[in-house]
């Protein structure tokens, strides 16, 4: 994760390391899903979950927790964003937890939720 500083010397966590850059390219969603680097999780009972959008996992995070481990982490996930999430800056704003002894992070964008590994960014 990149620092960045920002008003008198304050450091700041960014999640992107091309912040700054402009995009020549997007990897979609769906393509993603199609080249098996990440696995949708029980999509249309998750939609209702997740207010719309699909709730996805790395495919190194699918193979190595249970469908149940995933749940469990999501139940986590909802009472940290109704509960924590308020009350953060938006740059404290990254839900992570411990699973099987490894750090598990959520990543929220306009897309989907995405459960992963920090090495999985």
């Amino acid at each position: 994760m990149q620092r960045k500083r920002h008003r008198k010397g304050v450091k700041k966590n960014t999640m992107c390391d091309f912040e700054d850059r402009d995009i020549i390219a997007k990897y979609p969603l769906q393509q993603a899903v199609a080249d098996g680097g990440l696995v949708e999780i029980l999509k249309h009972r998750w939609l209702e979950l997740s207010g719309g959008k699909p709730i996805v996992a790395t495919e190194q995070l699918f193979s190595k927790v249970t469908f149940a481990g995933l749940m469990e982490v999501w139940n986590e996930v909802a009472k940290w964003k109704k509960e924590v999430e308020p009350t953060l800056a938006e740059e404290d704003r990254l839900f992570s937890t411990v699973v099987n002894s490894e750090i598990v992070w959520l990543i929220e964008d306009g897309a989907a939720f995405t459960l992963m590994y920090p090495d999985d960014y």
